[in-house]
């Protein structure tokens, strides 16, 4: 039994439709025109449709944003920083011989 958690996919990438791979309804190819969507962005966190000019949908997604970032932050800097306590723990136990 494996310990894999989360749905089970094929393994494929899935790709993003096509015009050749639309579905089809009753032998009509489905398609929408690029001018019949309004000029809009995705919320960074959540992915909802928002206005051009604003990062995230509201406040509440705005502060998940910064906490997951200043999270990233700080495990991006982890190595760094354990690192270095190696190196001065290495100098100190040198230095007492």
């Amino acid at each position: 039994m494996s310990s894999r958690k989360g749905p089970r996919t094929s393994g494929r990438k899935k790709r993003p439709l096509s015009a050749s791979r639309a579905p089809s309804v009753e032998g009509q190819e489905m398609s929408v025109e690029l001018s019949d969507i309004p000029p809009h962005k995705h919320c960074l966190n959540c992915g909802v449709s928002i206005p051009p000019d604003r990062d995230t949908c509201s406040d509440k997604c705005k502060t998940e944003w910064d906490r997951m970032l200043s999270r990233k932050k700080f495990w991006n800097y982890l190595p760094l920083i354990g690192a270095a306590f190696l190196a001065l723990l290495w100098l100190i136990l040198m230095m007492s011989g």
